[in-house]
């Protein structure tokens, strides 16, 4: 007999092999509402993503991770506002293991989630991180104008200084 976890690791392998289209289009959604996130068009389920699917199969929960130098930035944490308040953000997190990670977020729930997890709050991720990040947010800057994305844009520039860094060591 095997193990309820192993059963439920098992059945997300499964249908995420059978249904990926579903999991990117429930993706973008979930993008398209949250205008702190990359846009919609960039959304995409790799090796370094984490999706949490209910007992249904379908995508509840999903986290990214992007290669900053010698860190990793969780760069997009997705939960369906039907399954918030259950613990999901922290079974993602827990999902990346060891390795310094940071995030910058705005959202308070997730503020408290990466505090809970051990991240400590600080001003500056480093030089060449800094400098990484920097290249990347430009390059999504232009993305977001090729792709009329205007809304999220001022969104983001009118809450640029709302946003907090948090690393783990």
């Amino acid at each position: 007999m095997i193990s309820r976890a192993t059963y439920w690791a098992m059945l997300k392998w499964t249908w995420h092999q059978y249904h990926p289209m579903e999991d990117i289009v429930w993706l973008k959604q979930m993008f398209r509402q949250e205008l702190d996130l990359r846009p919609p068009s960039l959304a995409k389920i790799g090796e370094n993503s984490i999706l949490i699917h209910d007992e249904a199969g379908s995508p509840i929960a999903h986290a990214a991770l992007s290669n900053r130098w010698r860190s990793s930035e969780i760069n997009s944490v997705v939960v369906d506002p039907n399954h918030r308040g259950r613990g999901l953000t922290h079974k993602l997190l827990e999902q990346f293991g060891g390795g310094r990670l940071f995030s910058y977020t705005r959202d308070v729930r997730l503020q408290s989630t990466l505090l809970k997890a051990g991240f400590e709050q600080r001003l500056y991720p480093g030089v060449l991180t800094l400098l990484n990040i920097g290249i990347s947010r430009i390059a999504m800057f232009f993305w977001m104008i090729v792709t009329l994305e205007f809304r999220r844009i001022f969104h983001q520039f009118r809450h640029l200084l709302n946003y907090k860094l948090f690393i783990r060591l």
